[in-house]
């Protein structure tokens, strides 16, 4: 065939591309895998015929839009291959693929890639399960083991501290056996590095000054309970039905006479007639503090304090003491008299929790009776208070508190302003001869409120009692036993607010000084605006003040600070402070002036130095000239001469 007869499209046919049918034999894929290309075979003659359809692609043919590694479009770290994971895909649950036309061309207007992903994170199950335990069982296992092991080690220390010290006699050659009952630095000296040297006592006091937790005296006014757990067992007393007659025959029926109570029916004809019995009104205070009923104990506290004539002659001091006894109080608590000096052992116990609604009722019924009551029921029933706030229990019990202030404040205004100065004298005899610990007094004293002048003054007669030490200043008004030298000489004298730091009492010296800050009070200075009052007075008065300033500053300037594990001692010396402070800016006249080295601002020490500040005075102010020194004018004269 001649070159002019070839068709054209030949021209657009593969040279150089083989195509393979799926029929080829594995010689002619041999043949077409082998590097060396075929010899060129002539041009075959071509007809004119449609040219025959392609074949099929093959099967491992590459994707034209497949993304290839290294390009510029995607990184080569984050694009995986099918063949590092080959199983992914082979999943039945994976997703399928994307088409791959989705993918858009990196530009100004394509989505990041981080924004991509992003949005395909939002697509994910939020319920994803995690595998990962927070502790294993062997991690269980060993906590379980280390508590126990602790347990195991506060068991022993305790059982060693019960039963003594039984290696004290065997480790030391020559030692003698420590007491059962001694003290566990006395158990545990014995096994001190160096206390068979003669150095033991040394050791023992190191360890005593080394003491965090200082033991408080503590008192109970009631007796130890045999179960704190149990109320004491109330027998009920039988209505005495003979004497419900008259109006008061509708108390005689066991079925309605709570209900009758309940109604405050008897409260208003007792308030009418006043013709209560006396058996009725025995009955009605034994039962009233051991009654379940809310409503029915106030009802019968509520006829009690209407019963004016009642209260008189039934409610005397020995009842008054008959109804603390019956709440279980100890004979040490209602007597006067008290053992020696630092002799008052711990006694009792705490009043037991499902008890205490009947030391309410007896409260609210020595409040609701004190307007009726002569004068030595109301001193038996306040001096039995007074020893009453010795416990705590008037400071834990917040109903038990207001109770007991409310009685207090009662009892007090209900005593007349004749017989005040005797009351004030028994109530402080009975306080003062019952306890000589000042902790314990300052804890009586401590428990009384300051809600009417009354108050206020039985509270500092009390204190000015305990820091002199005599019980007589109570039976005159404090501004007549008071005053500030009397104080002065009472700080160097006794020798109770002489602090050492070996000896000194902290504690003690605590409550001296909280009964110190009471007794001084106001400090009783002169009236400034009484003209019979001269300057001379009220220079003293401010003097004494200085002077007792200065004393108490060296007081607290004795107490060194050493940690907060001694709270006693910075207790004192906080108090003592702020006491000093108080003398200089609440009971002086007028502020002490800041002193001056000019003299402008004299104290009252310098106003006898009349010489100095005239001298200041006339150095300081501004020198007139005389007429031997003031120039002479002279007259200017005219013509040349």
């Amino acid at each position: 065939m001649s070159q002019k007869n070839i068709s054209i499209t030949s021209f657009f046919k593969p040279v150089s591309q083989v195509s393979q049918s799926p029929q080829s034999t594995p010689a002619q894929t041999q043949t077409t895998a082998s590097p060396t290309p075929p010899p060129p075979s002539p041009v075959p003659h071509v007809s004119f015929s449609p040219p025959p359809a392609p074949p099929p692609p093959p099967p491992n043919a590459r994707d034209r839009d497949k993304i290839i590694r290294g390009s510029d479009e995607e990184d080569d770290d984050d694009l995986d291959t099918d063949d590092e994971f080959p199983d992914l895909f082979a999943l039945p649950t994976a997703l399928p693929a994307q088409p791959s036309a989705a993918r858009k061309e990196a530009g100004l207007l394509g989505t990041p890639r981080a924004k991509r992903l992003a949005v395909l994170d939002l697509n994910s199950s939020p319920l994803t399960i995690n595998t990962r335990h927070k502790f294993d069982i062997a991690a269980l296992l060993k906590h379980a083991e280390a508590d126990n092991a602790n347990e195991q080690s506060h068991k022993r220390t305790a059982e060693l501290l019960a039963q003594g010290s039984p290696t004290a006699a065997s480790t030391r050659p020559g030692a003698t056996e420590a007491p059962a009952d001694g003290r566990p630095h006395d158990n545990m000296l014995a096994m001190l590095p160096g206390s068979g040297d003669g150095h033991g006592d040394k050791l023992l006091r190191a360890v005593k000054r080394a003491e965090a937790n200082v033991e408080k005296k503590v008192w109970y006014f009631f007796d130890r309970q045999p179960d704190a757990n149990e109320a004491a067992v109330h027998v009920h007393k039988a209505f005495p039905k003979s004497t419900a007659t008259g109006v008061w025959s509708m108390l005689a029926s066991d079925k309605t006479r709570s209900e009758v109570f309940e109604d405050g029916l008897p409260y208003n004809v007792e308030c009418r007639m006043r013709n209560l019995p006396d058996e009725i009104f025995e009955w009605v205070l034994h039962e009233a503090p051991w009654e379940k009923s809310r409503r029915l104990r106030d009802e019968y506290v509520r006829l009690l304090g209407a019963c004016s004539h009642q209260i008189s002659r039934v409610l005397d001091e020995q009842a008054v003491l008959a109804m603390f006894q019956a709440l279980g109080a100890s004979e040490r608590a209602l007597g006067s008299a008290a053992g020696p000096r630092g002799a008052e052992p711990e006694q009792g116990g705490p009043y037991p929790e499902q008890a205490r609604v009947p030391l309410e009722t007896v409260l609210l019924i020595l409040g609701a009776t004190a307007h009726g009551a002569n004068l030595q029921a109301l001193t038996q029933a306040t001096s039995i208070l007074l020893r009453l706030g010795i416990d705590h229990i008037v400071r834990e019990d917040q109903a038990i508190a207001t109770a007991y202030q409310d009685a207090l404040l009662r009892l007090v205004s209900a005593v007349s302003f004749r017989a005040w100065n005797s009351f004030c004298g028994d109530v402080s005899d009975s306080l003062y001869n019952h306890t000589q610990s000042s902790t314990l007094r300052w804890n009586a004293v401590s428990a009384i409120p300051l809600l009417h002048a009354r108050l206020a003054e039985l509270r500092r007669r009390l204190a000015l009692v305990f820091v002199f030490d005599d019980p007589r200043r109570a039976y005159s008004p404090a501004a007549e036993t008071f005053s500030i030298r009397s104080v002065i000489d009472r700080l160097e004298h006794a020798d109770e607010f002489v602090i050492d730091r070996n000896t000194t009492d902290f504690p003690e010296l605590l409550s001296l000084c909280e009964l110190l800050i009471v007794a001084v009070g106001d400090g009783n200075p002169p009236p400034l605006d009484d003209d019979d009052v001269s300057p001379e007075a009220i220079r003293q008065h401010n003097a004494e003040v200085d002077e007792l300033a200065r004393k108490i500053k060296h007081m607290w300037s004795n107490i060194h600070e050493q940690g907060a594990a001694y709270v006693s001692r910075l207790e004192a010396r906080s108090h003592l402070k702020d006491f000093e402070r108080k003398l200089h800016h609440v009971i002086r006249t007028r502020p002490r002036p800041k002193e001056d080295i000019f003299g402008l601002n004299p104290t009252e020490e310098e106003l006898d130095k009349p010489k100095q500040q005239q001298f200041m005075r006339r150095f300081l102010g501004k020198k007139e000239p005389s007429a031997s020194t003031r120039p002479v004018a002279t007259a200017r004269t005219g013509g040349n001469g």
